[in-house]
């Protein structure tokens, strides 16, 4: 998750120019997991193994025991509720086995090497060798902690993928983990295949993903709970709908985004209910009149807690080469734990604590009005960072290209298995269609990761995007050309919100050209050293299409040459949009309904959608400029700002502008986002 002490830790250990201009031999490295008998970071690597590849090792290498339930082996409830119980001490770890996507070297197409803060030691620290880092060195020396007290409950969070690396490479690991979760001590946490940052893409990439986790818990016969924290804490109402209807039942929403938006609430209640299942806040006490004493031992990344300290500060995977694991750091935890068992807490696991809430019959309160974000907004600006806003290394940073990309691969993947099922129905489906069809979705959720694109991604992890965006695309058109031979097809016209496919050729549309309409005629498009154009066109008498195309910047100009900013006038003292995964709803709140900590809010808007008010929608076309709107407070504006666009990159943006209902903006938002046409 990242909340990224690394520039800290950078300067108590010197950085130089990321770009060695050392020459290296290129390696290729899969997405998928490589099988290797180690037992410590220098981890076997090799091309091109499919992750069904390792099946047959993991079904000798670890003990499975017989799963009798849906999503693993029986959930054990080890303690019984006790109403005479009001003090009550949890602990989060979320782990990241993706925490530096694509390694600490990077090697480009001519074979020179780059390494994280030009640290030479950094040379062959490879995906693989990251990511058995953190099983070995951050992960397991807790777990070892965790054995030795059987009555402490724990929540544990991590990626399905990172389970199944453990059963390809760490099957030890893995076994223990099992242990634990198993005799209902370690209360597991898992809501995606990769970590990806789903608030910013359609419904269904996560759903898929979920199913994917499911099916990945089942498979190593590992409780999955019914408690939901994920990557970079993102919450929101999409996310805690969305979970209820996966079947998970405890959302938790962390404090700074929770305070975030409700400066007003002293100390939040212990459980509130919201859409339809029960949310707590993570990190935070709770309301002292609820008569419930919480505290919490840990909430963070988990890598953090078994590292060494320098100058005060944890080191975190990106320091790997010198951040073995501290013993003294793991017993100093113990001993704190030790302190607070004694002091009358129950260490438990986080559904432990709402039965118990539940069996004392503590009131539920509804939920106050939350917004998406992620768990360190002040810092990161919320989603901002992820989608347009600029980090520490930002001349190598590009979210523009990264998550635009990232929404072409999807929804081009989406139309293909519309037209792998028309191809299925009509008797032509092509050899391994399914099997290929899922490791194309595998891939997306694995660039959709947040780390190509913030808090502070370093070279190698936003290149991981940059070169697999283009790889998947080609993989995808292979299958779609097959499909289409199989079919006798000379095109393909996939209608995505039918699900239907058809041999039919692209038809280019066309509108007049017309001025702003004078409502929303003070859009403003501000840039440093680029030539603008901004062409207004007219698609029906109530939806007008903004074109905004950028020249180059010149070199001299970065960091500021690299920010577009385009912004609308707002109209209304409102929140009107469409939260991350809530696909086809549009829901509006007044100002009134929160206390703000800043004077703006930043949202995904994954359909595109935000009200400017009196009847006046903006819908951004997700794959032309997918960054998040700045709903700004102190002024009647909402902007859409990038501020990571190459120099040399000349962009068009589009939006289209609409007068209407919240019905027809959905239309427009669907039309051009979730679900539109696409010709393979």
């Amino acid at each position: 998750m990242q909340m990224r002490k690394a520039w800290m830790v950078v300067g108590v250990l010197g950085m130089s120019a990321l770009a060695c201009g050392t020459k290296a031999t290129a390696t290729s490295e899969d997405d998928a997991i490589v099988t290797a008998d180690t037992t410590g970071t220098d981890a076997v690597t090799a091309d091109a193994a499919d992750v069904a590849s390792v099946d047959a090792a993991q079904e000798v290498s670890i003990a499975v025991e017989t799963c009798t339930e849906p999503g693993g082996a029986p959930f054990v409830e080890t303690t019984q509720p006790d109403v005479t119980r009001k003090k009550f001490a949890l602990s989060l770890f979320h782990f990241n086995i993706e925490y530096v996507i694509g390694g600490l070297e990077y090697i480009d197409a001519a074979g020179i090497s780059s390494t994280f803060t030009s640290n030479p030691a950094n040379v062959g620290w490879t995906n693989d060798k990251v990511e058995d880092f953190i099983v070995r060195e951050t992960f397991l020396p807790m777990l070892q902690m965790y054995e030795k007290h059987p009555g402490w409950g724990v929540n544990l969070e991590m990626q399905a993928y990172m389970v199944d690396v453990m059963a390809a490479r760490h099957p030890d690991v893995l076994a223990l983990l099992r242990k634990l979760a198993q005799r209902g001590q370690a209360e597991l946490v898992s809501f995606h295949y990769n970590d990806q940052l789903f608030l910013a893409f359609p419904r269904e990439d996560l759903h898929r993903s979920i199913a994917a986790t499911k099916e990945t818990f089942k498979k190593h016969c590992l409780p999955l709970s019914g408690v939901v924290f994920n990557q970079e804490g993102q919450a929101g109402e999409g996310r805690q709908q969305m979970l209820v209807a996966e079947g998970y039942s405890i959302g938790v929403h962390p404090k700074n985004l929770f305070f975030y938006v409700q400066q007003g609430i002293p100390d939040p209640w212990p459980y509130y209910a919201s859409e339809g299942g029960d949310l707590i806040v993570g990190a935070a006490g709770v309301d002292a009149a609820s008569g419930i004493n919480l505290a919490w031992n840990f909430f963070d990344d988990g890598e953090l807690r078994a590292a060494p300290e320098v100058s005060g500060q944890e080191l975190n995977p990106y320091f790997a080469t010198t951040a073995a694991h501290d013993p003294a750091r793991v017993a100093a935890f113990e001993a704190d734990l030790e302190k607070t068992e004694k002091s009358g807490y129950f260490m438990a696991r986080i559904s432990d604590y709402v039965r118990h809430l539940k069996a004392e019959k503590v009131e539920q309160k509804p939920a106050p009005a939350l917004l998406d974000g992620t768990w360190q907004p002040s810092s990161t600006d919320s989603i901002h960072r992820w989608l347009g806003g600029r980090g520490l290394w930002g001349s190598d940073e590009n979210d523009f290209e990264v998550r635009k990309g990232n929404y072409e691969v999807r929804t081009r993947l989406a139309a293909l298995e519309v037209l792998a099922a028309a191809a299925k129905k009509a008797g032509k489906s092509v050899e391994n269609q399914d099997a290929r069809l899922a490791q194309l979705w595998k891939q997306l959720w694995r660039v959709e990761v947040s780390d190509c694109s913030g808090v502070n991604p370093w070279l190698a992890e936003v290149q991981f995007a940059l070169e697999r965006n283009p790889k998947i695309l080609g993989d995808i058109d292979v299958l779609a050309t097959e499909l289409k031979t199989g079919l006798g097809w000379k095109n393909a016209q996939v209608n995505l919100a039918a699900a239907t496919a058809e041999d039919k050729a692209a038809v280019a549309e066309t509108w007049p050209t017309v001025d702003a309409p004078a409502d929303v005629s003070t859009v403003t498009v501000k840039v440093d050293g680029r030539d603008v154009k901004t062409t207004w066109l007219q698609v029906s008498p109530t939806r007008w299409r903004v074109q905004i195309a950028f020249g180059a910047a010149s070199a001299d100009n970065d960091p500021f040459g690299r920010e577009l900013k385009v912004t609308f006038p707002r109209f209304a003292n409102v929140i009107e949009y469409s939260p991350g995964l809530l696909d086809d709803v549009v829901r509006t709140y007044p100002f009134s309904a929160f206390s703000f900590k800043d004077d703006h809010v930043w949202l995904p808007i994954p359909n595109g959608i935000v009200g400017l008010g009196n009847g006046w929608y903006v819908i951004k076309h997700a794959r032309s400029e997918h960054v998040a709107a700045r709903i700004n407070f102190t002024a009647p504006t909402i902007g859409f700002w990038d501020e990571t666009v190459p120099l040399a990159l000349t962009p068009t943006w589009q939006f289209d502008v609409l007068k209407g209902t919240a019905d027809d903006a959905l239309k427009v938002g669907l039309e051009l986002n979730i679900a539109p046409t696409v010709n393979l």
